[in-house]
């Protein structure tokens, strides 16, 4: 028998080893979601899902369920943690007692700005053990967060000039912000979102707790008169987690893959919700059907402090779980300082 050529015994050596190596394992994890597939949260996480198979190879890949189709918003954070879905949205306050630190977000604070609150809170779940132990009891690793961003004030024949003005008006509210307004005097009406333009139009309630970029959406301007920019905190509670599991059979360049991800997610969401409100607020404002007024420092400042009582409850509630409720705060608080100082200094990293 004649002898094989080198390069003809190199190729075979080569398509024999190829053969005996595994192809790189492809994944495809399961996404839980409870909105619809549309609005800036959704274009952010299929953002995330695209960027994930792009930039491992194709070697992982997204599948989301949206509309609660595979869990619940309730069930979510449980469920993602048990492995009935890879990974999801997670709503803090559904779930309180899961989420004792989490939950701090939540509360009023005098920073509103989408961008530096969300890489605040960004942060504090990647860095503080508090928060990184939460996590992990859950059965879950944190990826990313988003905000509601700052909420406004809706109403229909009243202006709302001070916190005086909220005295006896009929408001539906949201989360702490609503009891913060029924203890300053408004007679709060349980009610959702998508109720409230009847509730406006009809005079069930005078003034309505909303968000700049849902008011044209749910088409606001053609029942209210008045807008008052509050600019007031936000619900910051909302996380994006992964089981597990599924995080440590990743290999480590692709766990840096999501991690990074999840960093860039902050950003992306941040620069979608910032550009919503000023459009939303632009087109109101060129239409002229609504009348918009700023609220005042020094009446900011009172909310803020009307609000102290909630945060007190929490550190309460936060202690008996074992927490150091002031210590947490004071992270909290610097972070935000923090990441509010630089937004001041430096503008947004999308305008760099």
């Amino acid at each position: 028998m004649k002898s094989m050529k080198l390069g003809t015994v190199l190729a075979v050596g080569v398509a024999a080893l190829s053969l005996a190596m595994p192809a790189a394992a492809e994944m495809t994890l399961a996404f839980t979601d409870q909105s619809a597939n549309r609005g800036a949260r959704a274009e952010t996480t299929n953002w995330f899902a695209d960027e994930l198979e792009k930039r491992t190879n194709g070697e992982i890949k997204m599948e989301i369920h949206w509309g609660g189709a595979l869990l619940k918003a309730k069930a979510a954070a449980k469920g993602i943690g048990d492995g009935a879905a890879d990974m999801g949205f997670i709503i803090g306050i559904y779930n309180p007692a899961l989420h004792p630190a989490f939950l701090l977000a939540d509360l009023p604070t005098q920073y509103s700005d989408p961008w530096a609150s969300t890489r605040a809170l960004y942060e504090l779940n990647t860095t503080n053990q508090v928060l990184t132990d939460e996590w992990d009891k859950l059965n879950l690793h944190f990826v990313a967060n988003i905000t509601t961003g700052p909420i406004q004030m809706v109403c229909k024949d009243k202006a709302i000039a001070s916190i005086g003005d909220m005295a006896g008006l009929r408001v539906r509210g949201i989360s702490v912000y609503g009891k913060v307004a029924k203890d300053l005097g408004a007679i709060p009406v349980k009610m959702t979102a998508y109720d409230t333009y009847q509730g406006l139009d009809t005079g069930l309630i005078d003034c309505t707790m909303f968000y700049s970029y849902a008011i044209p959406a749910f088409k606001l301007t053609e029942v209210a008169t008045d807008v008052t920019m509050l600019d007031w905190g936000a619900l910051m509670a909302l996380g994006i987690a992964m089981n597990k599991n599924a995080w440590d059979s990743l290999t480590p360049e692709q766990q840096t893959v999501v991690n990074d991800l999840g960093s860039e997610m902050v950003d992306v969401y941040a620069e979608k919700i910032t550009a919503a409100n000023a459009e939303a607020i632009a087109d109101m404002k060129a239409e002229g059907k609504i009348n918009f007024s700023d609220f005042p420092e020094e009446q900011k400042a009172e909310l803020l402090a009307a609000s102290q009582s909630y945060l007190a409850d929490w550190k309460d509630k936060a202690s008996k779980s074992g927490i150091d409720a002031d210590a947490l705060v004071a992270d909290y608080t610097a972070m935000l300082e923090k990441w509010e100082a630089e937004r001041a200094a430096k503008g947004y990293p999308w305008t760099r």
